[in-house]
Protein backbone atom coordinates (compact mmCIF):
# COMPACT_ATOMS: atom_id res chain seq x y z
CA UNK A 1 0.00 0.00 0.00
CA UNK A 2 3.00 2.28 1.14
CA UNK A 3 4.48 1.55 -2.44
CA UNK A 4 1.10 2.52 -4.20
CA UNK A 5 1.25 5.59 -2.53
CA UNK A 6 4.60 6.67 -3.43
CA UNK A 7 3.93 5.67 -7.37
CA UNK A 8 0.71 8.06 -6.98
CA UNK A 9 2.68 10.35 -5.96
CA UNK A 10 5.86 10.40 -8.18
CA UNK A 11 2.86 10.02 -11.04
CA UNK A 12 1.49 13.58 -9.53
CA UNK A 13 4.90 15.17 -9.51
CA UNK A 14 5.38 14.44 -13.19
CA UNK A 15 2.22 15.84 -14.04
CA UNK A 16 2.95 18.72 -12.01
CA UNK A 17 6.54 19.01 -13.40
CA UNK A 18 4.96 18.75 -17.00
CA UNK A 19 2.87 21.37 -16.36
CA UNK A 20 5.91 23.75 -14.73
CA UNK A 21 7.83 23.12 -17.83
CA UNK A 22 4.65 23.64 -20.20
CA UNK A 23 3.88 26.95 -18.87
CA UNK A 24 7.92 28.34 -19.02
CA UNK A 25 8.55 26.61 -22.56
CA UNK A 26 5.02 27.45 -24.57
CA UNK A 27 5.63 31.13 -25.51
CA UNK A 28 9.50 29.42 -27.20
CA UNK A 29 6.96 26.30 -28.73
CA UNK A 30 4.97 28.90 -30.24
CA UNK A 31 7.37 31.27 -31.56
CA UNK A 32 9.70 28.07 -33.02
CA UNK A 33 7.97 25.41 -33.51
CA UNK A 34 4.30 25.66 -33.80
CA UNK A 35 3.32 24.77 -37.38
CA UNK A 36 0.52 27.36 -37.12
CA UNK A 37 2.79 29.75 -36.26
CA UNK A 38 4.76 29.49 -38.99
CA UNK A 39 1.85 29.11 -42.05
CA UNK A 40 1.98 25.21 -42.82
CA UNK A 41 -0.75 23.65 -40.65
CA UNK A 42 -2.98 24.14 -37.85
CA UNK A 43 -1.01 24.49 -34.58
CA UNK A 44 0.00 21.19 -32.46
CA UNK A 45 -2.05 20.48 -29.47
CA UNK A 46 -0.93 20.84 -26.23
CA UNK A 47 -0.22 17.01 -26.16
CA UNK A 48 2.75 17.49 -28.52
CA UNK A 49 4.38 20.36 -26.60
CA UNK A 50 6.81 17.88 -25.34
CA UNK A 51 7.26 15.91 -28.62
CA UNK A 52 8.09 19.27 -29.87
CA UNK A 53 10.59 21.01 -27.33
CA UNK A 54 12.37 17.15 -27.55
CA UNK A 55 13.18 17.39 -31.03
CA UNK A 56 10.94 14.90 -32.16
CA UNK A 57 9.73 16.81 -35.22
CA UNK A 58 12.87 17.58 -36.49
CA UNK A 59 14.19 13.81 -36.08
CA UNK A 60 11.31 12.67 -38.33
CA UNK A 61 11.60 14.87 -40.75
CA UNK A 62 15.07 13.68 -40.96
CA UNK A 63 14.25 10.29 -41.15
CA UNK A 64 11.52 10.78 -44.23
CA UNK A 65 13.97 13.33 -45.86
CA UNK A 66 16.54 10.13 -45.78
CA UNK A 67 14.03 8.33 -47.66
CA UNK A 68 13.18 10.75 -50.06
CA UNK A 69 16.15 10.45 -51.38
CA UNK A 70 16.32 6.29 -52.43
CA UNK A 71 12.49 7.65 -54.40
CA UNK A 72 14.92 10.60 -56.33
CA UNK A 73 17.55 7.42 -56.78
CA UNK A 74 15.21 5.35 -58.17
CA UNK A 75 13.11 7.53 -60.10
CA UNK A 76 10.05 7.58 -58.18
CA UNK A 77 9.83 11.15 -58.37
CA UNK A 78 6.05 11.41 -57.81
CA UNK A 79 6.58 9.77 -54.47
CA UNK A 80 8.99 12.82 -53.55
CA UNK A 81 6.46 15.54 -53.03
CA UNK A 82 3.96 14.07 -50.30
CA UNK A 83 7.45 14.02 -48.20
CA UNK A 84 8.82 17.25 -49.52
CA UNK A 85 5.14 18.93 -47.93
CA UNK A 86 5.49 16.39 -44.84
CA UNK A 87 9.35 16.84 -44.02
CA UNK A 88 8.63 21.17 -44.30
CA UNK A 89 5.25 20.84 -41.98
CA UNK A 90 7.58 18.75 -39.48
CA UNK A 91 10.36 21.19 -39.62
CA UNK A 92 10.49 24.62 -41.34
CA UNK A 93 14.19 25.70 -40.84
CA UNK A 94 15.48 22.70 -42.75
CA UNK A 95 16.58 24.89 -45.53
CA UNK A 96 18.02 21.66 -47.79
CA UNK A 97 14.48 20.80 -48.01
CA UNK A 98 13.07 24.07 -49.54
CA UNK A 99 15.94 24.18 -51.86
CA UNK A 100 16.34 20.69 -52.92
CA UNK A 101 12.40 20.16 -52.76
CA UNK A 102 11.76 23.41 -55.18
CA UNK A 103 14.84 22.22 -57.96
CA UNK A 104 13.16 18.78 -58.11
CA UNK A 105 9.49 20.07 -58.66
CA UNK A 106 11.36 22.57 -61.22
CA UNK A 107 13.70 20.07 -63.27
CA UNK A 108 12.81 16.79 -62.49
CA UNK A 109 9.68 16.29 -64.06
CA UNK A 110 10.45 15.63 -67.29
CA UNK A 111 9.13 13.92 -71.05
CA UNK A 112 10.93 11.48 -72.88
CA UNK A 113 12.92 13.69 -74.30
CA UNK A 114 14.11 15.65 -70.92
CA UNK A 115 12.10 18.22 -71.43
CA UNK A 116 10.82 19.89 -68.23
CA UNK A 117 7.25 20.16 -67.31
CA UNK A 118 6.79 23.72 -66.66
CA UNK A 119 3.36 23.85 -65.37
CA UNK A 120 5.39 23.00 -62.33
CA UNK A 121 7.44 25.95 -61.99
CA UNK A 122 4.89 28.03 -60.03
CA UNK A 123 4.76 25.09 -57.15
CA UNK A 124 8.73 25.04 -57.14
CA UNK A 125 8.42 29.39 -57.08
CA UNK A 126 5.85 28.67 -53.89
CA UNK A 127 7.73 26.24 -52.30
CA UNK A 128 10.52 28.71 -52.15
CA UNK A 129 8.48 32.03 -51.19
CA UNK A 130 7.74 29.60 -48.19
CA UNK A 131 11.11 28.73 -47.04
CA UNK A 132 12.30 32.32 -47.70
CA UNK A 133 9.30 33.17 -44.78
CA UNK A 134 10.25 30.94 -42.89
CA UNK A 135 14.26 31.06 -43.18
CA UNK A 136 14.56 34.97 -43.50
CA UNK A 137 18.13 35.25 -42.29
CA UNK A 138 19.87 32.93 -44.31
CA UNK A 139 20.89 33.79 -47.96
CA UNK A 140 20.30 30.21 -49.73
CA UNK A 141 16.56 30.76 -50.59
CA UNK A 142 16.42 34.41 -51.63
CA UNK A 143 19.49 33.04 -54.06
CA UNK A 144 17.94 29.93 -55.19
CA UNK A 145 14.60 32.14 -56.57
CA UNK A 146 16.89 34.62 -58.22
CA UNK A 147 18.59 31.86 -60.03
CA UNK A 148 14.96 30.01 -60.98
CA UNK A 149 14.05 33.67 -62.32
CA UNK A 150 17.42 34.07 -63.82
CA UNK A 151 18.04 30.50 -65.38
CA UNK A 152 14.85 28.16 -65.39
CA UNK A 153 12.26 30.69 -66.56
CA UNK A 154 15.13 33.12 -68.39
CA UNK A 155 12.55 35.69 -68.08
CA UNK A 156 11.29 38.49 -65.60
CA UNK A 157 15.04 39.68 -65.01
CA UNK A 158 14.22 43.04 -62.89
CA UNK A 159 12.91 39.72 -60.30
CA UNK A 160 16.10 37.62 -60.50
CA UNK A 161 18.05 41.45 -59.57
CA UNK A 162 15.72 41.97 -56.83
CA UNK A 163 16.27 38.78 -55.29
CA UNK A 164 20.04 38.34 -56.02
CA UNK A 165 19.98 41.54 -54.11
CA UNK A 166 18.27 40.39 -50.79
CA UNK A 167 20.54 37.20 -50.87
CA UNK A 168 23.22 39.49 -50.95
CA UNK A 169 22.13 41.45 -48.45
CA UNK A 170 22.60 38.32 -45.95
CA UNK A 171 25.84 38.12 -44.11
CA UNK A 172 26.04 34.25 -44.48
CA UNK A 173 26.86 34.68 -47.68
CA UNK A 174 30.28 36.26 -47.08
CA UNK A 175 31.04 32.28 -46.36
CA UNK A 176 30.43 31.44 -50.05
CA UNK A 177 31.60 34.94 -51.95
CA UNK A 178 31.91 32.84 -55.32
CA UNK A 179 28.07 32.88 -55.95
CA UNK A 180 28.16 37.24 -55.64
CA UNK A 181 28.78 37.32 -59.59
CA UNK A 182 25.67 36.46 -60.48
CA UNK A 183 23.85 39.69 -59.87
CA UNK A 184 26.57 41.49 -62.40
CA UNK A 185 24.81 39.04 -65.09
CA UNK A 186 21.30 39.34 -64.01
CA UNK A 187 21.90 43.83 -63.92
CA UNK A 188 22.83 43.21 -67.44
CA UNK A 189 19.99 41.04 -68.81
CA UNK A 190 18.10 43.26 -67.11
CA UNK A 191 19.59 46.53 -69.18
CA UNK A 192 21.60 47.95 -66.02
CA UNK A 193 24.99 47.69 -68.04
CA UNK A 194 26.10 50.31 -65.78
CA UNK A 195 25.12 48.51 -62.37
CA UNK A 196 26.95 45.48 -63.50
CA UNK A 197 30.32 47.32 -64.64
CA UNK A 198 30.20 48.89 -60.63
CA UNK A 199 29.28 45.85 -59.25
CA UNK A 200 32.31 44.22 -60.48
CA UNK A 201 34.14 47.20 -59.43
CA UNK A 202 33.22 46.08 -56.15
CA UNK A 203 33.84 43.07 -55.92
CA UNK A 204 37.18 43.71 -57.46
CA UNK A 205 37.84 45.86 -54.68
CA UNK A 206 36.77 43.09 -52.03
CA UNK A 207 39.21 40.62 -52.87
CA UNK A 208 41.93 42.96 -53.45
CA UNK A 209 41.35 43.92 -50.26
CA UNK A 210 40.93 40.53 -48.86
CA UNK A 211 44.34 39.03 -51.03
CA UNK A 212 46.16 42.09 -48.93
CA UNK A 213 45.07 40.89 -45.80
CA UNK A 214 45.66 37.18 -46.04
CA UNK A 215 48.24 36.53 -49.05
CA UNK A 216 45.57 33.65 -50.06
CA UNK A 217 46.57 32.64 -53.85
CA UNK A 218 43.12 31.83 -54.14
CA UNK A 219 42.05 35.00 -53.06
CA UNK A 220 44.16 36.74 -55.32
CA UNK A 221 42.95 34.65 -58.50
CA UNK A 222 39.62 35.83 -57.70
CA UNK A 223 40.66 39.70 -57.39
CA UNK A 224 42.09 38.78 -61.01
CA UNK A 225 38.69 37.49 -62.10
CA UNK A 226 37.08 40.22 -61.37
CA UNK A 227 39.43 42.69 -62.72
CA UNK A 228 38.82 40.57 -66.34
CA UNK A 229 34.81 40.73 -65.73
CA UNK A 230 35.70 44.62 -65.12
CA UNK A 231 38.19 44.79 -68.55
CA UNK A 232 35.21 42.79 -70.48
CA UNK A 233 32.47 45.04 -69.47
CA UNK A 234 34.53 48.09 -70.72
CA UNK A 235 35.55 46.72 -74.08
CA UNK A 236 31.79 45.79 -74.73
CA UNK A 237 30.18 49.15 -73.14
CA UNK A 238 32.75 50.26 -76.14
CA UNK A 239 32.59 48.28 -78.77
CA UNK A 240 29.02 47.84 -78.80
CA UNK A 241 28.47 51.24 -78.87
CA UNK A 242 26.55 51.67 -75.63
CA UNK A 243 28.97 54.31 -73.94
CA UNK A 244 28.79 56.39 -77.40
CA UNK A 245 24.59 56.16 -76.89
CA UNK A 246 25.11 57.76 -73.72
CA UNK A 247 27.19 60.53 -75.21
CA UNK A 248 25.00 61.35 -78.13
CA UNK A 249 27.83 60.62 -80.82
CA UNK A 250 26.55 56.62 -81.91
CA UNK A 251 26.10 58.23 -85.04
CA UNK A 252 29.37 58.83 -85.94
CA UNK A 253 31.51 55.86 -85.70
CA UNK A 254 30.92 52.69 -87.74
CA UNK A 255 29.93 50.11 -84.88
CA UNK A 256 28.62 47.04 -86.31
CA UNK A 257 25.18 47.43 -84.34
CA UNK A 258 24.80 50.32 -86.37
CA UNK A 259 24.19 48.01 -89.29
CA UNK A 260 21.63 45.94 -88.21
CA UNK A 261 21.10 41.99 -89.41
CA UNK A 262 18.36 40.41 -91.14
CA UNK A 263 17.17 38.15 -89.12
CA UNK A 264 14.82 36.87 -91.49
CA UNK A 265 12.99 34.75 -89.46
CA UNK A 266 11.51 31.47 -91.82
CA UNK A 267 9.87 28.47 -89.89
CA UNK A 268 8.53 25.17 -91.75
CA UNK A 269 6.36 22.72 -88.94
CA UNK A 270 5.42 19.17 -90.50
CA UNK A 271 3.67 16.89 -88.30
CA UNK A 272 5.42 13.11 -89.06
CA UNK A 273 3.18 11.68 -86.61
CA UNK A 274 0.14 12.31 -84.16
CA UNK A 275 2.43 14.87 -81.65
CA UNK A 276 5.97 14.48 -83.44
CA UNK A 277 6.43 17.38 -84.71
CA UNK A 278 9.38 18.46 -87.45
CA UNK A 279 10.73 21.94 -87.43
CA UNK A 280 12.88 23.57 -89.82
CA UNK A 281 13.50 27.06 -90.38
CA UNK A 282 16.68 29.67 -91.03
CA UNK A 283 17.54 33.08 -89.76
CA UNK A 284 20.19 35.29 -90.06
CA UNK A 285 22.49 34.82 -87.11
CA UNK A 286 26.03 33.80 -89.01
CA UNK A 287 27.58 32.75 -85.86
CA UNK A 288 27.01 29.32 -84.10
CA UNK A 289 25.83 29.29 -80.63
CA UNK A 290 22.04 30.96 -80.53
CA UNK A 291 19.29 29.76 -79.12
CA UNK A 292 15.48 30.30 -80.26
CA UNK A 293 12.94 29.24 -77.62
CA UNK A 294 10.23 27.02 -78.98
CA UNK A 295 6.54 27.12 -76.65
CA UNK A 296 3.80 25.07 -77.63
CA UNK A 297 0.44 25.58 -75.75
CA UNK A 298 -2.90 25.63 -75.62
CA UNK A 299 -4.45 29.00 -77.04
CA UNK A 300 -5.94 29.97 -73.67
CA UNK A 301 -2.88 28.70 -71.31
CA UNK A 302 0.04 30.87 -70.43
CA UNK A 303 2.03 30.35 -67.58
CA UNK A 304 2.52 33.70 -64.95
CA UNK A 305 5.62 32.98 -63.81
CA UNK A 306 4.91 33.88 -60.07
CA UNK A 307 4.48 31.58 -57.11
CA UNK A 308 1.40 29.17 -56.80
CA UNK A 309 -1.71 29.94 -54.24
CA UNK A 310 -0.64 26.87 -52.10
CA UNK A 311 1.43 24.06 -51.90
CA UNK A 312 -0.91 21.32 -52.91
CA UNK A 313 0.79 20.03 -56.03
CA UNK A 314 -1.89 19.63 -58.26
CA UNK A 315 -1.47 21.07 -61.61
CA UNK A 316 -3.97 21.35 -64.35
CA UNK A 317 -3.43 18.58 -66.33
CA UNK A 318 -5.81 18.90 -68.87
CA UNK A 319 -3.44 21.95 -69.95
CA UNK A 320 -0.68 21.61 -72.28
CA UNK A 321 2.90 23.67 -72.22
CA UNK A 322 5.56 22.79 -74.27
CA UNK A 323 8.93 24.45 -74.46
CA UNK A 324 11.89 23.43 -76.34
CA UNK A 325 15.17 25.47 -77.30
CA UNK A 326 16.14 25.18 -80.64
CA UNK A 327 19.86 24.54 -81.34
CA UNK A 328 21.42 27.05 -84.40
CA UNK A 329 24.29 26.95 -86.76
CA UNK A 330 24.70 28.03 -90.09
CA UNK A 331 21.81 30.00 -90.58
CA UNK A 332 19.42 27.39 -89.67
CA UNK A 333 17.60 24.95 -87.19
CA UNK A 334 16.10 21.71 -87.68
CA UNK A 335 14.97 19.68 -84.47
CA UNK A 336 11.99 16.86 -83.99
CA UNK A 337 9.53 17.84 -81.35
CA UNK A 338 8.22 14.10 -80.38
CA UNK A 339 5.40 14.76 -77.85
CA UNK A 340 3.49 11.67 -78.64
CA UNK A 341 4.92 9.49 -75.53
CA UNK A 342 3.65 11.68 -72.49
CA UNK A 343 0.13 12.50 -72.75
CA UNK A 344 -0.31 13.64 -69.40
CA UNK A 345 2.09 16.62 -70.09
CA UNK A 346 0.64 16.73 -73.39
CA UNK A 347 -2.81 16.36 -73.68
CA UNK A 348 -3.87 18.93 -76.35
CA UNK A 349 -7.14 18.95 -75.17
CA UNK A 350 -7.98 22.42 -76.45
CA UNK A 351 -9.09 23.56 -80.06
CA UNK A 352 -6.87 25.89 -80.38
CA UNK A 353 -2.98 25.79 -80.03
CA UNK A 354 -0.25 28.37 -80.43
CA UNK A 355 3.27 27.99 -81.54
CA UNK A 356 5.95 31.10 -80.66
CA UNK A 357 9.23 31.22 -81.45
CA UNK A 358 11.42 34.15 -79.25
CA UNK A 359 14.39 34.95 -79.00
CA UNK A 360 15.83 37.75 -76.33
CA UNK A 361 19.11 39.53 -76.84
CA UNK A 362 19.85 39.75 -73.28
CA UNK A 363 20.31 36.35 -72.95
CA UNK A 364 22.20 35.46 -75.90
CA UNK A 365 26.08 34.31 -75.21
CA UNK A 366 28.67 36.90 -75.09
CA UNK A 367 29.83 36.71 -78.67
CA UNK A 368 26.17 37.12 -80.70
CA UNK A 369 25.80 40.14 -78.00
CA UNK A 370 29.09 41.71 -79.60
CA UNK A 371 27.47 41.45 -82.91
CA UNK A 372 23.53 42.20 -82.19
CA UNK A 373 24.08 44.42 -78.82
CA UNK A 374 22.44 43.93 -75.40
CA UNK A 375 19.13 45.20 -76.25
CA UNK A 376 19.10 43.71 -79.68
CA UNK A 377 19.68 47.65 -81.65
CA UNK A 378 21.91 45.21 -84.03
CA UNK A 379 19.49 43.15 -85.34
CA UNK A 380 15.96 43.30 -87.57
CA UNK A 381 13.30 41.11 -88.92
CA UNK A 382 10.79 42.48 -91.56
CA UNK A 383 7.95 39.99 -90.12
CA UNK A 384 8.91 39.30 -86.37
CA UNK A 385 10.67 41.72 -84.48
CA UNK A 386 8.98 43.25 -81.73
CA UNK A 387 9.81 46.39 -79.30
CA UNK A 388 6.84 46.28 -77.25
CA UNK A 389 6.73 42.73 -75.75
CA UNK A 390 9.96 43.42 -73.82
CA UNK A 391 10.91 47.02 -72.34
CA UNK A 392 13.99 48.43 -73.94
CA UNK A 393 14.38 45.53 -76.04
CA UNK A 394 14.24 44.10 -79.83
CA UNK A 395 13.09 40.86 -79.27
CA UNK A 396 12.19 37.98 -82.42
CA UNK A 397 8.58 37.02 -81.48
CA UNK A 398 6.31 34.78 -84.30
CA UNK A 399 3.31 33.27 -83.03
CA UNK A 400 1.32 31.04 -85.05
CA UNK A 401 -1.99 29.76 -84.41
CA UNK A 402 -2.90 26.07 -85.67
CA UNK A 403 -5.92 23.36 -84.39
CA UNK A 404 -5.46 20.58 -82.10
CA UNK A 405 -6.35 18.68 -85.21
CA UNK A 406 -3.31 19.75 -86.98
CA UNK A 407 -0.54 18.48 -84.66
CA UNK A 408 -2.32 15.04 -84.59
CA UNK A 409 -2.70 14.52 -88.25
CA UNK A 410 0.53 12.82 -89.99
CA UNK A 411 0.95 15.33 -93.22
CA UNK A 412 0.18 18.24 -91.69
CA UNK A 413 2.34 21.47 -92.61
CA UNK A 414 2.61 24.61 -91.88
CA UNK A 415 5.15 27.07 -93.96
CA UNK A 416 5.41 30.81 -93.14
CA UNK A 417 5.90 33.34 -95.42
CA UNK A 418 9.56 33.06 -97.55
CA UNK A 419 10.42 29.96 -96.10
CA UNK A 420 13.30 28.50 -98.56
CA UNK A 421 14.08 24.36 -98.37
CA UNK A 422 17.78 24.28 -97.17
CA UNK A 423 18.11 20.61 -98.18
CA UNK A 424 16.77 17.63 -96.53
CA UNK A 425 17.75 18.15 -92.99
CA UNK A 426 15.56 16.55 -89.66
CA UNK A 427 18.19 16.91 -86.97
CA UNK A 428 21.67 19.06 -86.82
CA UNK A 429 24.54 17.29 -86.44
CA UNK A 430 28.08 18.63 -84.67
CA UNK A 431 31.01 17.57 -86.53
CA UNK A 432 34.18 17.78 -84.39
CA UNK A 433 37.28 17.45 -86.89
CA UNK A 434 40.18 15.58 -85.69
CA UNK A 435 42.71 14.15 -87.88
CA UNK A 436 40.53 11.49 -89.39
CA UNK A 437 38.25 13.87 -91.30
CA UNK A 438 38.39 14.45 -94.56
Amino acid sequence: MKKKGLLIGAIAALFIGQGLVSRAMFPTWMKDYSAGNMGVAPGLSIDQLLASIGGLREMVAGILWVQSDEYFHTGQFDAILPVIRLVTWLDPRQIEVYSTGAWHIGYNFTDEQNRSDRRYIPLALRLLEEGVQNNPNTYELFYDTGYMYWHKIDDEYPLAVDWFKQALSKPDISTIPAVKSILASAYQRNGQIDEALDYYWTLQKEWQKSFEETKDPMHRNSKDTQEQNVNNTIIRMVSRGYLAKKDGVYDQYPYETRNPIDLNFTVKMTTVDPKVLQVNGTWGIPVTGARVRMTIRDADYKIAWRPADNIDYEIDKGKTYMQELLYTQNGRFAQKIDMSRNPTMYPFESEDVVVEFYFNPRSAPAHIQDRIGWSGEGMTDSQYLNTEARPETRILLAEFKLKRQDLLTRGFSYTSPGFKETGVVTEDVIIQRSLRTK
